[in-house]
């Protein structure tokens, strides 16, 4: 078995040269296409003293050049970072220096940044998403000794704490089994939606570097806005499988009202969050599929548990475990809890990251004889399915009793005027938390802040029921439309 990236990559290259590997902008690319630009993305990064152990940044939106590029410098032995080319500057430099980066390649539609990086001593060159990256020498970053990472992710804890996890060729291998093994009919027939970006986990194991390794062609498309766009390109290039985020589904289907369905789409799959209301319809009816669940950790190399197949959806699940993950829920005090159980997470397996980048003191916190503590708390049943009780860091303390405010969503959501909902806790002079909560309405609709108070407090036991109701537009979210609690609690 295989146990680098680039080996199943360029096997499948050598196997089938002239198939279609890649849809972009209106055309395929055959296998040996994307081999030639990654080829000259190779020589290129020799030339500019890339070499083992080190990390190349990548500041782009999906395309050929961040594909070739991850190849490329796998086959130097090295290790990539994808980076939102929206991330602003400083914290964007800031970034690349604690991950320690050789050098930043940049796409043309983010030119900006190179003179930003440039002056912060980060070396920076651009590069057009369909060609191979100029020669530019590096900086003297230290490289790592273990030339098994393949590539780094920017995540943030609940504190907002900015960490680097570091990503092995064999997590990634271990996830893409697992995956093709719970959903068997996945064939090298299917076209996979390359939509989701890929500086996030899900979008660059999923979206790009599953096609690519097991042989499926793959449509690039740099972002699933505007929505118009990636469904031409979804129509246009015969699209069977569409990984995707709530936030993905939600505008790709809730503009134009005149869609006509796609027949050729036989699995549509998602993770993140709950699907917005009328959204799961939707994709029914436009898809002619109903979307299943999964369920993901960046620490977990994207993808935890995946729903098998339609007949194996159970109500309230975020789908079942993968082959390669054992998993534990503990109580407070690290004991074993029996299924159907609500406690906290704990994962081990061989896609299990090893630790935080050079942060061993934070690794150690969470990292514990090869097993993970991901603080979510969940409840697993005898089957193996996982239910989503709190994500991590989202638990309210009230009067020394945890509230759980994914209970307190689930809930608010079922009042027929909500659309949105997030929970916090909010300080109480000293005496633990109350539980706030932010609202967007439905169009048209006519309710008050009051009235949602009192719906919660006749659905709630009094200590979960919300002290306080805020009515916004829009409730503040990430680029993946996961909500950004930590905005809330000024508002």
């Amino acid at each position: 078995m295989n146990h680098r990236l680039e080996e199943l990559v360029t096997q499948n290259f050598a196997k089938a040269p002239t198939e279609a590997c890649l849809w972009w902008r209106g055309a395929w690319w055959s296998r040996g296409a994307l081999e030639e630009m990654a080829v000259e993305c190779e020589e290129n990064l020799a030339k500019s003293g890339f070499a083992s152990g080190q990390r190349l940044a990548l500041v782009m939106q999906n395309s050929p050049l961040l594909l070739a590029s991850c190849i490329a410098a796998w086959k130097l032995g090295g290790a990539v970072v994808p980076v939102n080319p929206q991330l602003k500057h400083p914290p964007l430099a800031e970034y690349l220096k604690s991950v320690d980066v050789y050098s930043a390649i940049v796409s043309r539609e983010a030119e900006g940044l190179v003179d930003l990086l440039r002056s912060e001593g980060i070396p920076a060159a651009v590069a057009d998403s369909n060609d191979a990256p100029p020669v530019v020498e590096g900086r003297g970053a230290t490289p790592d000794t273990d030339s098994d990472t393949a590539v780094l992710f920017h995540t943030a804890g609940a504190g907002g704490d900015v960490k680097a996890v570091p990503i092995t060729h064999g997590n990634i291998i271990a996830v893409l089994s697992s995956i093709i093994e719970i959903i068997p009919s996945m064939n090298e027939d299917d076209v996979i939606l390359n939509a989701i970006p890929n500086y996030h986990s899900f979008g660059f194991v999923v979206g790009g570097i599953l096609p690519l390794a097991s042989g499926m062609p793959q449509v690039v498309v740099p972002s699933f806005v505007p929505p118009r766009n990636a469904l031409a390109a979804i129509r246009a290039a015969g699209v069977t499988i569409i990984p995707a985020v709530p936030a993905m589904l939600g505008i790709l289907l809730g503009g134009d009202r005149e869609i006509a369905p796609m027949s050729k789409v036989k699995l549509v799959f998602y993770g993140g969050g709950e699907l917005m209301p009328g959204v799961a319809e939707r994709t029914k009816e436009i898809f002619c599929v109903k979307p299943l669940e999964g369920y993901g950790l960046t620490e977990a190399s994207s993808v935890l548990a995946v729903t098998p197949e339609e007949k194996g959806i159970k109500p309230g699940a975020s789908g079942k475990i993968l082959s390669c993950f054992e998993a534990e829920v503990r109580g407070d005090g690290g004991e074993l809890l029996p299924f159907d159980s609500d406690g906290r997470l704990w994962i081990r397996g061989e896609a299990i990251a090893k630790g935080y980048f050079r942060a061993p003191d934070i690794s150690a916190e969470r990292f514990r004889d090869g097993w993970f503590d991901t603080q979510d708390v969940v409840r697993i049943d005898e089957d193996g399915y996982i239910t989503i009780v709190s994500p991590a860091g989202d638990v309210i303390m009230v009067g020394g009793v945890p509230v759980y405010p994914g209970e307190i969503e689930t809930v608010l959501k079922r009042h027929p005027d909500i659309a949105e909902v997030a929970v916090i806790g909010s300080p109480r002079g000293g005496k633990g938390e109350v539980v706030r909560a932010f609202v967007v309405l439905k169009e048209g609709s006519a309710s008050r802040s009051k009235d949602i108070v009192m719906y919660g407090r006749l659905k709630l036991p009094n200590y979960k029921a919300p002290r306080s109701v805020k009515i916004l537009p829009e409730l503040p979210k990430d680029s993946l439309g996961k909500v950004l609690k930590k905005e809330l609690r000024g508002v």
